[in-house]
């Protein structure tokens, strides 16, 4: 591939199809997720089944929402992948009585690539701005992410709070603290009915299920 020479504005952004499976797969194994070679094609497995899905709503497939970037020939060259995070159904984690409410106003980046030649022009950013318009405009009240932590200036530029853990009170009372050894988690409010407490020294995201 020659030098891109492309600027923001021959960038276009456009929700995947299912057509776009092998796509997705080949920009998100760009990103680090710390697992070994062939452990990552069974990792990605649920994003290649959840491009089966459709529906009519905010989002482009039920609780998912997936983007790819294209430059002005109509190569992919970056792309996002968002739904709900494993822990919500994780009974150790989460009450099974906020899961389906968890599902409904909380998403997190699954994960975030731009293929190497055309990184440092504000793609990643374009990106993840159009993930948080389309939750925000869906309802959601907060969006998170893990992050390596070289990473964690870029998400604090951005808007987001970035921590070693995710802390969250739950309607309940209950506090719910998620931890990823090797990561970082970092959030962003899309609401202004939820907001930020310190509780136990942690940046805790409250009233995020509040409704």
């Amino acid at each position: 591939m020659h030098a891109p020479t492309a600027s923001l504005t021959d960038i276009r952004v456009r929700t995947a199809t299912q057509e776009d499976g092998d796509t997705l797969v080949e920009l998100i194994s760009l990103v680090d997720l710390q697992l070994r070679a062939e452990d990552l094609p069974g990792a990605l497995d649920p994003m290649r089944h959840a491009l089966t899905e459709s529906d009519d709503g905010p989002l482009s497939h039920r609780r998912n929402h997936f983007l790819i970037a294209e430059n002005s020939e109509g190569v992919p060259i970056g792309a996002i992948t968002c739904g709900p995070a494993k822990w919500m159904f994780n009974p150790d984690r989460a009450p099974k009585i906020m899961r389906r409410k968890l599902a409904e106003r909380i998403s997190t980046v699954h994960g975030l690539a731009v293929v190497p030649a055309y990184r440092n022009r504000g793609i990643a950013r374009t990106l993840l701005h159009h993930a948080e318009e389309t939750f925000r405009d869906a309802g959601y009240t907060v969006l998170t992410l893990r992050h390596d932590r070289n990473l964690t200036r870029f998400y604090r530029q951005l808007g987001y709070t970035s921590h070693n853990r995710l802390s969250m009170t739950l309607p309940t009372g209950e506090l719910l603290s998620i931890l990823d050894r090797g990561w970082k988690h970092a959030f962003k409010l899309l609401s202004p009915a939820a907001d930020i407490t310190t509780v136990q020294g942690m940046p805790t995201i409250t009233g995020a299920l509040s409704g």
